[in-house]
């Protein structure tokens, strides 16, 4: 493997993450907030928030990570997360071959969740819904995972959700492996955007038949291999400025996040298309 996916799996073996941060700095990002988020190891929470490490400590992500947690909040949830006591959810190591380290990962993730009391989980990232839901132990893991758009879009049809503003834009949406293809959840974040009074302009290639952003299976942590001239995240940003009329590309994961907003970079589309993640358009339509 090449050394950038080294370094990767070398970091999150001495510290949890793939970013070679230390475990004390991964909520850093709550100090942008106005309010305070329970640590559901020392209090008892409905909602134990996974946050995962993109969403944790990528600056390119926080601050869609920020929208969330003030979407939960004004939504008055009853919601913490796990603090230091988080680690990778082992998804991408596991799919990357290091079924070791993705065990070792996931014990830590397991005694963290035995320290704490909560009743459901909720993330923002794919990834660790498909792990934590299909590939943690049921007996002492979480048992109920819930994708942030699928909380959103039963808390608008419980009308929990207070929307003032219609935002009448015309957006597509990128359907992420490990929501669509992998856990066929393609109503819910369609229906958020329905809602939020959004034209969605659908991709020739959705659903199903959705294009990955390339980083899956680790390879956000690889160089593009020669073979492949044009990485997949560019394919998919020039899928989305060629639809008439969309400015905006709407995406629910913050690896996709990230791809997409480094694609168009390279593409040069700046000027034409940018990327938002849905969290930060409920803000929005909240008002």
């Amino acid at each position: 493997m090449d050394s950038s996916h080294q370094a990767a799996l070398k970091n999150l073996t001495r510290y949890g993450n793939s970013f070679g941060a230390p475990a004390k700095t991964r909520p850093q990002w709550t100090e942008q907030l106005e309010f305070s988020i329970k640590d559901a190891r020392k209090e008892p929470v409905h909602y134990l928030w996974f946050v995962g490490d993109y969403a944790s400590y990528d600056p390119r992500v926080t601050a869609a990570t920020c929208a969330a947690a003030r979407v939960f909040h004004k939504a008055c949830l009853d919601f913490g997360i796990l603090y230091e006591g988080e680690h990778n959810s082992g998804n991408d190591v596991r799919l990357a071959g290091e079924e070791g380290l993705f065990e070792t990962l996931r014990d830590q993730n397991l005694r963290s969740f035995a320290k704490a009391h909560f009743e459901e989980v909720v993330t923002t990232d794919p990834h660790s819904f498909h792990v934590l839901k299909h590939e943690y132990p049921a007996g002492n893991g979480p048992r109920t995972v819930l994708h942030h758009t699928q909380l959103f879009s039963d808390l608008i049809l419980g009308g929990a959700l207070p929307l003032r503003h219609r935002l009448r834009m015309t957006v597509t949406y990128h359907d992420p492996c490990y929501l669509g293809r992998y856990n066929a959840i393609f109503c819910a974040p369609r229906r958020v955007m329905a809602a939020l009074g959004l034209d969605l302009v659908e991709m020739p290639q959705n659903r199903t038949y959705a294009y990955c952003c390339g980083a899956g299976r680790g390879r956000i942590w690889m160089e593009n291999p020669p073979a492949f001239p044009e990485r997949p995240a560019v394919a998919r940003v020039s899928e989305a400025a060629s639809l008439k009329g969309v400015h905006t590309l709407v995406v629910v994961c913050p690896k996709d996040l990230v791809m997409f907003q480094e694609a168009i970079k390279t593409t040069g589309l700046g000027g034409r298309l940018e990327v938002k993640e849905l969290s930060e358009l409920v803000e929005k339509a909240m008002g």
